[in-house]
C-alpha cells in the first residue's frame, strides 16, 4: 500500500528594519521595486513563496517510488545579511556651451574642483564620458513666395558620469554636498560591493546542512528510520542588492516650503515629486529557516541559500 506522511513546521519571524541609500536610477525602475513583487523571481533566489502572511511552512513529503522504495525530501532555506566592504557612488553632470572647446573646459573644471575638494584619490575615481551632442535652434528662412524653418547649430552639450569608490558610508553625505557645490545634482545610483561571495555561500551551506542533520536526529527520536540506500543534494543560491529592494510610498504630510519662500504667498513652488518617497524594503524573513545577522540597520546585501536533501531508503522486505 502506498502511504504519504506530511510533516508541517511553522515559524513566525517579526519584521521591521528601516534603512536608506539609493539614487535616481531607482525612480526610473519603479515597476521593478513596487509592492507587487514576484516572490518566485531571481530576487528571492527562485524560491516559491507566497506573501499572504508572515508564517513559513516547510513541507517534507514521504512518497513511494515503486512498491518498496521510500523517498524523503528535506528542504532548508537560509538568509544572511552582509554589510558591504565597498561602495561605488555614480554622479551625473552635463555642460552646455556655444562652442565645443569651452564646453569641455567648463565640465572638466567642475569635475576637477569636486575631486580636489573631496580629497579623492585618483585610483578611487573614474570619469565616464557619456555623450557629446549638438544643440540646434529653429530659425525662420524667408523667401520671396514662402517661409520655412531650418535647424541651425547653436552649441553643444557634454555629459559625463563620475564613479567614486569608498569604504566609509559616512563619506557619501560629504561627497553629495561637494557635488552640489560644483553644480552636480544627479545622483544616479550606489553600488554595494561584497568582496568574498564564496565565503558567504560556504557559511550558508554549512548552516543549512547542520539544520538538516538536526532534523534527521529529531525524527529518529520519533522512530523514523533514515538509513538510506543513497542520498542526493540540490542547492540554489542568490544575491540581492539594496538597489533592487527600494519600494515606493506616497507621503500624507504636506510639504512646508516656508523656509524657501520666506512666507511669501505670491511665490508658488512646484515640486512634482513632493509626494513620492522610497524606503529600503529588505527581503522578508518569514520564508527562511535560518537568518544570519537579522538586525542589520543599514541597507545590506542579502545572500540566500536553499539546500534540499533526497533520501532513498532501503527497500522494505
Amino acid at each position: 500500500m502506498k502511504k504519504s506522511i506530511l510533516f508541517l513546521l511553522a515559524f513566525t519571524i517579526s519584521l521591521g528594519i528601516f534603512a536608506q541609500g539609493a539614487g535616481n536610477w531607482t525612480y526610473q525602475n519603479k515597476a521593478k521595486v513596487s509592492t507587487g513583487l514576484d516572490y518566485s523571481s531571481e530576487l528571492y533566489g527562485g524560491f516559491e513563496q507566497d506573501n499572504s502572511g508572515y508564517y513559513q511552512t516547510n513541507t517534507y513529503n514521504w512518497s513511494n517510488y515503486g512498491s518498496n522504495d521510500t523517498v524523503i525530501y528535506l528542504d532548508v532555506k537560509a538568509l544572511m545579511n552582509v554589510e558591504p566592504d565597498t561602495y561605488i557612488l555614480i554622479l551625473g553632470l552635463s555642460q552646455i556651451s556655444e562652442n565645443l572647446e569651452t564646453c569641455f573646459e567648463l565640465i572638466d573644471q567642475r569635475i576637477a574642483s569636486f575631486i580636489s575638494e573631496g580629497e579623492i584619490n585618483q585610483e578611487d575615481v573614474y570619469v565616464d564620458f557619456i555623450s557629446q551632442t549638438p544643440i540646434f535652434a529653429r530659425e525662420k528662412e524667408k523667401k520671396i513666395f514662402s517661409k520655412k524653418y531650418v535647424e541651425v547649430p547653436k552649441g553643444f552639450e557634454i555629459k559625463k558620469n563620475i564613479h567614486i569608490r569608498f569604504t566609509d558610508s559616512k563619506l557619501a553625505d560629504q561627497y553629495l554636498k561637494l557635488a552640489a557645490k560644483n553644480e552636480i545634482y544627479d545622483i544616479i545610483k550606489v553600488d554595494y560591493i561584497v568582496n568574498d561571495h564564496k565565503a558567504v555561500y560556504d557559511t550558508l551551506r554549512k548552516e543549512c546542512i547542520k539544520l538538516i542533520n538536526q532534523y534527521v536526529a529529531d525524527y529518529k527520536t520519533m522512530g523514523l528510520n533514515f538509513e538510506a540506500m543513497y542520498k542526493s543534494m540540490e542547492e540554489t543560491n542568490s544575491c540581492t542588492y539594496p538597489i533592487s529592494r527600494y519600494s515606493y510610498f506616497s507621503s500624507y504630510m504636506p510639504t512646508n516650503y516656508d523656509p524657501i519662500t520666506g512666507n511669501d504667498s505670491e511665490m508658488n513652488l512646484v515640486n512634482p515629486n513632493e509626494k513620492i518617497n522610497i524606503f529600503y524594503d529588505k527581503l522578508p524573513y518569514n520564508y527562511y529557516d535560518i537568518i544570519i545577522n537579522p538586525d542589520a540597520v543599514t541597507p545590506v546585501v542579502q545572500f540566500s541559500q536553499s539546500v534540499k536533501i533526497k533520501f532513498v531508503l532501503k527497500k522494505n522486505q
